[in-house]
This record gives C-alpha cells, structure tokens and sequence, in this order.
C-alpha cells in the first residue's frame, strides 16, 4: 500500500484529506491497519498538492470517523486480473 495523505477535516460523513500525490477516483482507501475507509470521491485544490474528498465505507460511525483526523490513509493497490483495451 502506498500512503496517500495525512486527514484534515471530517464534514457531512466525508473526510478531506491532504494528499502526497494524485490518486485514482473511486481508488479504495485504507487506513494504517489495513482496514477498508472508503473510496475516492473527488479531488481538488493546485495540481501540485491536490486534497481529496474521502466517501466513508459503510458502518462506520461518525465518532470513528473522527479518530482519523490527523493520521495517515493508505491507497489500496488493485489486485486481480486487469481488463486490456
């Protein structure tokens, strides 16, 4: 797992994060656990040091979602077979 960025702020069942590079959206996102977060919702901000919207998985709780602040989430790398074009 590569480390996407460090939470910033927690809104409306959504975390902003400050990411290190661009990920993928709908890219899933995981915590220093390995435990699934949710999914890239959306991105913006400079090209250079963009922030990304994070979509919560199901089930976890807004309380959950607030120990997050300050720490790092990872992107999950995708396994499996890959459709070619």
């Amino acid at each position: 797992m590569r480390k996407l960025g460090t939470v910033i702020h927690l809104t409306n069942r959504r975390l902003v994060l400050r990411t290190e590079h661009v990920p993928n959206l709908g890219g899933a996102v995981y915590d220093g656990a390995g435990e699934r977060i949710g999914s890239v919702l959306d991105l913006f901000g400079p090209v250079a040091a963009p922030y990304a919207v994070i979509k919560p998985a199901r089930g976890l709780t807004q309380a959950g979602l607030g120990k997050l602040i300050g720490g790092a989430l990872y992107m999950g790398e995708r396994y499996g077979k890959t459709r070619k074009a």
